[in-house]
């Protein structure tokens, strides 16, 4: 128990620290943007879904402190972990170019990892972006 106070005590202290942070130096974006990526970075590891909901299939795990890149946010099931709840998810990139669902409650940075507010994704079934 003492674990997962001092776990839930630095992910806290973190977010204090690194709120809106993340998403300093990235361009403004109305909605999904593959133009306009967010930089994010992990906690805690993190299982990717296929959609905003634990119920979606599991699709693989970000390691805690990795660094990855999020399109946009989504208001979903609400996940609890380390006496934080958080219902919002973000689409993340993956180095293959695919697209993942995690929840934002082990990310860093504030409910929404950061993300700004107008961040958020139109709905949970986005088009992929096109390989440049």
């Amino acid at each position: 128990m003492r674990i997962a106070k001092t776990i839930a005590a630095l992910a806290l202290a973190a977010a204090g620290v690194l709120t809106g942070s993340a998403a300093a130096g990235a361009a403004p974006a109305s909605a999904w943007d593959p133009d306009a990526p967010y930089a994010v970075t992990t906690w805690h590891y993190v299982n990717e879904r296929s959609c905003p909901s634990s119920a979606c299939a599991y699709l693989g795990t970000i390691p805690a402190w990795t660094r990855t890149i999020a399109y946009c946010w989504y208001q979903g099931e609400p996940v609890t972990d380390a006496g934080i709840t958080n219902d919002v998810w973000l689409l993340v990139s993956l180095q293959d170019g695919g697209q993942r669902w995690a929840s934002a409650v082990y990310f860093q940075g504030d409910a929404y990892a950061g993300l700004p507010g107008h961040a958020a994704c139109r709905d949970h079934t986005l088009p992929r972006p096109q390989a440049a």
